[in-house]
């Protein structure tokens, strides 16, 4: 698509009521090819789980959030190239019609474009306080809307409706293009853990968005499904050509009105979408096209990976039916979690040195008692392993850097090696305790063969160190 028909998007989005919506931001931003994503507007919204939360709380919460979205593709808000407008701090339907950074925003890029697109993720209240403001605006705008899907009902059942009744009733009387999408469409667009990173390559945006999959609460009828509504109207945006749209009579959206709409008010409602799967593929490819804007690298650990050792298998100390599953699956699972600028501390027993060609990241070795079977002098040895692609690669435990874990850590592979003076990492032995008084183990068994953040790391030595009693150890 040329540059010139790229579509004018500005999203409008109570980004930290659900993190749907973030999924949403990244799959527009991730299709700068096709959509001109202008910024992001920060909509109000409350929530039940958090009845403490302020509405001004939620909108600097989800700016920050936005924020974490932009770093990952690179994008930077400043005062010179502002891209993200917190926006009202109530609702019209409660009194509130005050001007804000967002409403200004709406009315200025209308003022400034032919024709402008928003994208409405929650309420309406950005968007119906710009028209309010300015209602002129109306004839440039073209507004897609997930909401509701109770057309005959006296009242909509939505909370994008429910929380700002004369909101919608704004819009509705202006003179802007609205398209409806039903909350029963979007609801189709469901994902897991496991679906979300057996289809996504590691790259900055997927390794957040899974982040946010796998710290979200599940429900057990929800049998670990993640529906995912927010992306539904960026579909529609990206393929309007797949979804079929029928022109109703905007009277019949109007709620607790007296007066009457004009008869050639039209509103759009789409009535039906492509399959599931034809969304989430196009979602997926989305993400995994997305080129990593510099970061600064994590930082992960683990050990004994043991590639290409067919005891482990013959021995059943995993639970691969064979060598080349073993192999496959690990190195599948790290790629999905190390990105190619991270960096690995490999804590021995690698395997065979080979597989460093197929995996992401930047991999320190330290050897263990595989590796020093396989020398007889290390200076040798060593090169060999820099040439195959190794970072660095040590013979004996090293002293990580305080900085990495905030901390005096020792990194050695046989537990019996362990610090005197500082908790230890190690890996080797894949049948003991988790967890001992001197250092964790971070052996790949115990961890889903996949490497552990240093985040993760940290939680589990300040469990050692300060919460561990005396019948952790028994």
């Amino acid at each position: 698509m040329k540059k010139n028909t790229k579509l004018k998007v500005l999203i409008d989005s109570d980004v930290c009521n659900e993190i749907d919506d973030q999924f949403a931001i990244s799959y527009a931003l991730a299709n700068s090819d096709k959509l001109d994503v202008l910024g992001v507007t920060i909509a109000p919204f409350r929530v039940s789980w958090q009845p403490t939360l302020s509405i001004r709380e939620g909108l600097l919460d989800s700016r920050n959030e936005v924020y974490r979205i932009m770093h990952l593709f690179g994008i930077k808000h400043s005062q010179e190239n502002p891209f993200v407008f917190l926006g009202c701090e109530g609702y019209i339907s409660e009194g509130y019609e005050k001007t804000n950074p967002a409403v200004e925003r709406i009315i200025s890029l209308a003022k400034e474009n032919r024709k402008l697109c928003i994208c409405c993720l929650g309420t309406l209240t950005n968007v119906a306080m710009a028209l309010k403001i300015a209602p002129e605006i109306g004839k440039k705008l073209k507004i897609v809307w997930l909401g509701t899907d109770h057309l005959l009902l006296d009242e909509f059942e939505d909370s994008n409706y429910r929380k700002d009744k004369e909101a919608f009733n704004i819009v509705l009387k202006s003179e802007a293009e609205m398209t409806v999408f039903p909350a029963t469409l979007a609801r189709n667009f469901v994902t897991s853990i496991y679906e979300f990173n057996q289809n996504t390559k590691a790259n900055n945006v997927s390794r957040y968005l899974y982040s946010l999959l796998e710290k979200s609460v599940f429900k057990e009828e929800n049998w670990g499904l993640k529906e995912l509504f927010d992306i539904g109207p960026v579909a529609y945006l990206l393929n309007s050509s797949k979804f079929k749209v029928k022109e109703i009579e905007a009277e019949i959206l109007l709620k607790g009105e007296k007066f009457r709409l004009p008869k050639d008010r039209k509103v759009k409602y789409i009535v039906s979408a492509p399959k599931h799967f034809e969304v989430w593929k196009d979602f997926l490819a989305s993400i995994n096209s997305v080129k990593n804007a510099y970061l600064k690298p994590q930082i992960f650990f683990t050990s004994d990976t043991h590639f290409n050792h067919p005891h482990k298998v013959k021995e059943k100390q995993v639970s691969f039916k064979t060598v080349e599953e073993m192999n496959r699956e690990i190195v599948r699972r790290w790629n999905s979690t190390v990105a190619p600028n991270d960096i690995v501390y490999h804590i021995g027993d690698f395997g065979d040195f080979e597989f460093i060609k197929q995996l992401n990241g930047k991999v320190i070795l330290i050897c263990g008692n595989h590796e020093k079977a396989r020398y007889s002098n290390f200076e040798k040895f060593r090169q060999k392993l820099l040439d195959l692609g190794f970072v660095e690669v040590y013979e004996n435990g090293i002293y990580l850097d305080e900085k990495i874990l905030g901390r005096k850590v020792y990194l050695t592979h046989k537990p019996t090696n362990h610090a005197k003076d500082c908790l230890t990492l190690f890996g080797h032995v894949h049948n003991i305790k988790l967890v001992e008084k001197y250092g964790f183990n971070v052996c790949c068994y115990f961890h889903y063969f996949s490497p552990l953040t240093k985040e993760t790391v940290k939680k589990y030595l300040d469990f050692i160190d300060k919460h561990a009693d005396q019948d952790v150890w028994e």
